[in-house]
């Protein structure tokens, strides 16, 4: 079983990406729109001990405590992995972490590859130094040729 977080995963999510799952999932261009809105013209002002900075423009990731975020977060991540999720228990998606059961080290390792692959791909990155590995003995068969569960690329 491995466990994965994504490195600061709202606020990597690319805007075109949610426009492009909305309209692929037939969300009417009125709901579209609407939240096309929120996004519009999103502004942040940086504060810090030396003062305030201009105004800023956001333009990738998604609004950190709207509620519609989560909401839309997950139905990024559904459609992302979609061609390359398992059944679970053999894939499992929480928020910004995902689960990744498999019988032996190495077809873990190979799922992990393929889902570094996936997300990567669309801007998203894996946060290396919390992918946890855990191994259960569910059965009396045990491997014992040493695999190790890394991270390629």
């Amino acid at each position: 079983m491995i466990f994965i977080d994504l490195e600061k995963a709202y606020d990597r999510v690319p805007r075109d990406l949610i426009w492009w799952i909305l309209n692929k999932k037939r969300v009417t261009s009125r709901y579209i729109d609407v939240i096309k809105d929120m996004y519009d013209g999103a502004m942040v002002i940086v504060r810090t001990t030396a003062g305030e900075s201009n105004e800023l423009p956001i333009t990738i990731g998604l609004h950190q405590g709207s509620t519609l975020s989560p909401y839309l977060f997950a139905f990024i991540m559904n459609e992302l992995s979609r061609q390359i999720q398992g059944e679970v228990p053999q894939c499992m998606l929480f928020a910004d972490d995902i689960v990744l059961v498999d019988e032996t080290k190495s077809r873990v390792n190979a799922k992990l590859e393929t889902w570094r692959e996936a997300l990567e791909t669309r801007g998203f990155r894996i946060r290396r130094t919390k992918i946890e590995y855990m191994e259960c003995h569910f059965s009396s068969s045990r491997s014992k040729n040493g695999d190790v569960v890394k991270l390629e690329g």
